[in-house]
Parts: C-alpha cells; sequence; structure tokens
C-alpha cells in the first residue's frame, strides 16, 4: 500500500477524503427537505396546512386556486430570520488517545443568521358577480420570496500522534428564490382552480481548503528548535502532506407549474389539491477552481505533484414533482382547523454539475464538504395547523409538521456523493392583530431533525484495515423567527367604506324625510302644519341652493385652472363657430 508514489498520493488523497468526510455535506441540507418553506405568516403560524385553507397570498404557492376568495385587492409581506441552526454529528472523529486508547469528539456546526423574505401582490379581474356572493371571479397574483437562505461556515481540526494539526476550513452560500405569476377562476360558486408558473433560481458559493499530513517520525536535531518543539512541521521526517484549495459557484434555473384545484362544501369545509409536475430546466452553468499540492517525503528526492483547473460547466439541480392535499374545517367564527399530506416523487441519479474532470483515488475536484448527488427518493410528509381569534382585533395561529428528507443511502465516494440523511419534525405558533383587512403578526417555528450521518476512525489500525468510515448519529436544531402581514388592502378597503358611508347617510336622510312627511301628514293643527310645511320647502331650497353653489364653485376653480393658452383656445373655437356635431 505503500510502496510507491501513486500508493502514496492515493493515500494521502484518501485520508483527506476521510478527514473532509467526518463533516455533513451541508449544501443539499435544504435541498432534500421539501416542507420546510412556510410563505407569509399565517401558513407559517399554521405549519404549513395551508393547501385548503388558502386564505391569504401565499395561495399562490400553496394553491392559485384560492386567489379568488382573497381580498380584491392585495399586498403582502413577511421576513423570516434563520436565528439559530445547529448540527451535531456524535462521536464523528475516533482517534488514537496519549494512552494508546480510542477516544471520540464530537462534530458541531452553528449557521449564520439569513434572512428569506416573501412578497405578493394580487388583484381581481372582471365584473362583480351575485351568484358568487357579489365578488369577482378571476383573480391574478405575482410574487417573489427565498424558499431558504443559508450561509455555513466553519473550520475542523484534527490533531494526530505526532502532535500535527491538520485543518479544513470551509464556506457555503446556498441559496433559492423564486420569481412568479398566477391566476385562479371562480367557475363555480363551490369550485374554484388555479396555476401558478414561478422561475426557479439556485444560486450556490463553496470554498475549501484543506492542509492535511500523514505519516512521518520525529527528529529533534541539535542546534535547532527541534530537541524543545519535536512537533513542529520541519521536525517531522519522512511526512506526506497535501493542500488543497477549492472555490466552486452554480447557478441554476428551473421552470415549476404548479396547479390548483379547491372544493367549498356547506359554510364551513373546503378540500384543496395542488400538483407540481418536475421541474422543467431552463439552463445554468458552474465554475470550479480546483489546486492541488501533494508531497511524499518518504521518498529521496521528494517527489511532489501540483494541479490547477479553472473549468465551466453546465448546472443542475432537480425539483421534484409534489402533490399536495388538504382539507380545512371552520369549527366556528373564532376557529378553523386544517390539515395538509405532501408526496414528493424521486429524481434520477446525476451531479448538479455534470461531466466535471476527477482525480483518481482522491475526493470530488468540487469540494467533499459539498454533496454533489442530485438523486432524491419518494417522501412524504403531514401538517396540522389551527387559527384561533381570541378578541376581535387579536389571533394566535399554531401547528405541527414533519419535513422528511429524500436523501438516498449515502454514497461516500463517486460522482454521486450523498450528504446526511435527517428527518425533521416541528412546531410553529404566531400571535397577531388585525383590523379593516389589514394586520401584523410575528411567530416562531422550531424544527428537530434526527438521523445518521459520515464519521471517521483516525485510528492507525482503521487505516491498515481501510474501515476508516463510520456511521454516526446526527442531529439538528432550527429555529426560525419571522415577522409579516398585510402591508396593503388600504385601496380596496376605503373605496368600500366610502361607498357603505355614502350608503348609510343616504338611508339616514330618506329616514329623516320619512318621519318629517309622517309629522307633517299627522299634525292636526293647520296653522303648525302649514310652518312645518313651510320649514321643509325652505330646508330643500337651501340645499338645492348650497348644491348650485357648490357647482358653480368648482367650474369657477376648473375655469381658473386651465392655462392661458387653453383659454385662447376656447375663445378661438367658439368665435370661429366650429360644429361640433
Amino acid at each position: 500500500m505503500r510502496g510507491s508514489l501513486g500508493g502514496h498520493l492515493a493515500l494521502v488523497g484518501v485520508g483527506v477524503c476521510l478527514a473532509l468526510l467526518a463533516c455533513p455535506s451541508l449544501a443539499t441540507a435544504d435541498a432534500t427537505h421539501y416542507q420546510t418553506l412556510q410563505l407569509g405568516e399565517r401558513s407559517r403560524g399554521m405549519a404549513a396546512a395551508y393547501t385548503a385553507f388558502a386564505a391569504d397570498g401565499a395561495a399562490i404557492w400553496y394553491n392559485p386556486a384560492g386567489l379568488p376568495l382573497l381580498e380584491a385587492k392585495l399586498l403582502q409581506g413577511s421576513l423570516s430570520l434563520f436565528q439559530i441552526r445547529k448540527i451535531k454529528f456524535e462521536g464523528a472523529i475516533v482517534t488514537d488517545g496519549p494512552d494508546g486508547a480510542p477516544q471520540s469528539e464530537d462534530f458541531n456546526i452553528k449557521s449564520s443568521p439569513s434572512l428569506s423574505g416573501f412578497a405578493v401582490a394580487s388583484f381581481a379581474l372582471g365584473k362583480r358577480k351575485e351568484e358568487l356572493d357579489d365578488r369577482k371571479a378571476w383573480q391574478i397574483g405575482v410574487s417573489a420570496f427565498s424558499t431558504y437562505n443559508d450561509q455555513l461556515s466553519g473550520e475542523v481540526q484534527v490533531g494526530d500522534a505526532l502532535g500535527r494539526t491538520n485543518s479544513i476550513q470551509f464556506l457555503q452560500i446556498d441559496r433559492q428564490t423564486y420569481i412568479g405569476a398566477a391566476v385562479g377562476w371562480r367557475a363555480l360558486k363551490k369550485f374554484l382552480v388555479g396555476v401558478s408558473v414561478f422561475a426557479a433560481h439556485r444560486e450556490l458559493k463553496h470554498a475549501e481548503t484543506v492542509a492535511f499530513a500523514f505519516g512521518g517520525t520525529q527528529n529533534p536535531a541539535s542546534g535547532s528548535p527541534c530537541p524543545t518543539s519535536p512537533t513542529l512541521p520541519f521536525c517531522i521526517d519522512n511526512a506526506e502532506q497535501a493542500n488543497r484549495n477549492t472555490g466552486f459557484d452554480l447557478s441554476a434555473w428551473y421552470l415549476t407549474i404548479r396547479i390548483g384545484l379547491m372544493q367549498l362544501i356547506g359554510e364551513r369545509w373546503r378540500l384543496g389539491l395542488m400538483f407540481q409536475p418536475p421541474g422543467i430546466r431552463m439552463g445554468g452553468k458552474s465554475t470550479l477552481r480546483f489546486e492541488l499540492s501533494d508531497v511524499d517525503a518518504t521518498m529521496s528526492p521528494a517527489p511532489s505533484e501540483s494541479i490547477f483547473a479553472e473549468i465551466e460547466r453546465g448546472a443542475n439541480s432537480p425539483i421534484p414533482w409534489i402533490l399536495r392535499l388538504g382539507t380545512s374545517y371552520v369549527i366556528s367564527k373564532k376557529a378553523t382547523a386544517a390539515l395538509d399530506l405532501q408526496l414528493v416523487g424521486p429524481v434520477g441519479a446525476g451531479q448538479i454539475t455534470p461531466d466535471l474532470p476527477q482525480l483518481e483515488g482522491r475526493a470530488n475536484t468540487s469540494g467533499v464538504l459539498l454533496s454533489t448527488g442530485t438523486k432524491r427518493v419518494f417522501t412524504w410528509n403531514i401538517s396540522v395547523g389551527a387559527e384561533v381569534r381570541i378578541t376581535k382585533y387579536l389571533f394566535t395561529r399554531f401547528g405541527f409538521l414533519t419535513d422528511n428528507s429524500g436523501s438516498p443511502d449515502r454514497v461516500l465516494l463517486g460522482d454521486q456523493q450523498q450528504g446526511s440523511s435527517l428527518d425533521r419534525y416541528g412546531f410553529s405558533a404566531s400571535f397577531g392583530g388585525q383590523k379593516n383587512a389589514r394586520g401584523l403578526s410575528a411567530g416562531i417555528t422550531a424544527l428537530f431533525g434526527k438521523g445518521t450521518g459520515n464519521g471517521l476512525d483516525f485510528r492507525r489500525e482503521a487505516f491498515d484495515t481501510d474501515t476508516n468510515f463510520i456511521e454516526v448519529p446526527v442531529t439538528e436544531r432550527i429555529f426560525v423567527i419571522s415577522i409579516g402581514g398585510d402591508i396593503g388592502q388600504a385601496a380596496d378597503v376605503v373605496t368600500t367604506r366610502l361607498k357603505e358611508k355614502k350608503k348609510e347617510e343616504e338611508a339616514e336622510e330618506a329616514e329623516a324625510r320619512a318621519e318629517e312627511d309622517a309629522a307633517i301628514a299627522d299634525e292636526t293643527d293647520l296653522e303648525l302644519k302649514a310652518a312645518r310645511e313651510r320649514a321643509k320647502s325652505t330646508r330643500e331650497e337651501a340645499e338645492t341652493a348650497q348644491d348650485e353653489l357648490e357647482a358653480l364653485e368648482a367650474e369657477k376653480k376648473q375655469l381658473e385652472n386651465l392655462s392661458k393658452e387653453d383659454q385662447e383656445a376656447i375663445q378661438d373655437a367658439t368665435q370661429g363657430g366650429i360644429d361640433f356635431r
């Protein structure tokens, strides 16, 4: 195994690969989960049990058939702060202890806070129909949002028996955004259909730096610092060293379509269905910058190998088919409950970057902290949520959800490398207020994941028997704090309220006139009756005169606002005797 340069370099490459694979493949941590996304405060508070409820702008994602049931003019937004995300690999690194006994260490990763936003605007089209509860049959909407926006960084350090510290540093930014439009149609009073079309963009940036040494003996030569510091790098002879730098950028575009149906049953029940076919690839590009330097000091003279490359390729980030089935029930005027079932289809084996050159005996050139495989298995999830109105203006929402992973059995090496498999479950809750169809709420979502990941046995015995990889338990904690609500709807609400107020005033005036006429008719004193009639006539003449005065003042103001050129043009037209027939 150690008798040739190829064998030495292969061993170094395997050693580096093993060290790195002690960490999770984090890039697709959310690309393998499909229930985490909760758009808008209402759906988030109800744990995404929203396929049948779809009572705000998030209907554009969960079920576009619900759009015609919204306000005629709507503008909403929300912002989510991924405050805390922790991943723990228990006993992920096993090494020989100082006394020769094996020792293990946990590996912990914590993400940086990141923001994911959601915004939607929609408005109704056509004429109001009495048979549709005085609502319009068509409604369109546009939206932009992020499904996830992760930033993870850290440093892994592994010590050996000679006191050296091998290190791996990484930085990874992974985000997916959607921009799209939808239309909903209330075909019948109780039946609605809708279609959404989205452009999905995944942007991934990944960087790794590796410094790794293997083998060697201490040589504390006299006349140097080695006698007092024998673990200095130049005080260790016959060692193999590998340094590796990877920079990887990916940009992939996909087109997704969501088809929704909704059936209203009575005044309390709703049934909803949403189907998303597999995403259609629209294009993409990836760039890899790779540098590798190997030095084998076990031979004299010490051979070395240096590789540098900058390569451009295509990009893949497949989106599977998704089927959501849901129901909601209005328990009372103050409470509503909802239930969702989500089915997610499989994705075939492949790479996020196809046809990327690889080095024999070494891990992926795109970085081994990067999960490159696109294969996904069939999975399912459920959501249960409720909304309760506490007072006229205050409400609360809460729910439970599962978020099972679509990651298949892990492949530790090769061009379809898979990461950890974590199944999550979680709870959500929100609290807020609403008045005149405008509101604001804040909420929190907590997800707890459990599964398996890749660990590494660094003991000499493990290297001698090629049993370096170990399966270790992995736990994950995610806490999401969000705020959002209706920041629009004002135009329609104000217009409607003004119309209602005008109708109320006209009704009051009509009622007052009727009462006055009745009083005059019932009056038996002829002199008093004549006085009442004169008072009524005088008031009506005064109202008419006031209306004429206001009309004359408005006309005068309009004429004063006309420019001199406009007035001259009017005069010329009048004097010229233009025939406007």
